[in-house]
């Protein structure tokens, strides 16, 4: 069911640029939608990640999110995994914002496949153009206004940061 409607947002996510949607074979989607500045999804081999900024806030500390299912290996409990997480994408450039992106994204494939039989192309077919993605995605946040993060985000983040460390103290 959950799978239905990640999928289904990766649809919708994409409706605006339907020349990506002809090119469905081993490629990520890029696109915006009504509800979404921006999203890059890929759905390969029974993982899915869809990283994305909404249009309306979340609760989450960062606005780039991590959509994520991956397949349980266990053919007795074939149970899928899916998480929502930030990631913290505060770099000042498109470049290091793709590296923090990258590492997230490479953390959750290599725990999705660790124990499973895989192909042993599919970690090279799911990070195929990911770099080309996440630059056209970073693209569209910083015409949206979106990144770089504002130096009032960054202040309000380090204010927290301190607040915490005090309260443990």
């Amino acid at each position: 069911m959950i799978r239905r409607l990640l999928i289904s947002f990766a649809v919708f996510a994409l409706s605006a640029t339907p020349t990506a949607l002809t090119a469905q074979t081993d490629e990520w989607f890029v696109g915006s939608h009504p509800d979404y500045h921006a999203a890059m999804v890929r759905d390969i081999d029974g993982i899915f990640v869809a990283i994305y900024v909404a249009k309306e806030p979340s609760i989450y500390a960062s606005p780039l999110l991590m959509e994520t299912v991956a397949a349980s290996c266990d053919t007795e409990r074939p149970i899928e995994l899916h998480s929502t997480s930030a990631i913290m994408a505060d770099g000042a450039t498109a470049s290091e914002r793709l590296d923090e992106v990258r590492r997230v994204v490479e953390n959750f494939f290599d725990r999705s496949v660790e124990g499973c039989e895989v192909a042993d192309d599919l970690e090279s077919r799911f990070f195929d153009r990911f770099d080309d993605a996440y630059l056209a995605t970073d693209g569209l946040l910083v015409e949206a206004g979106i990144f770089p993060l504002g130096q009032d985000d960054e202040v309000s983040s380090e204010e927290t940061d301190t607040q915490t460390m005090d309260a443990t103290e």
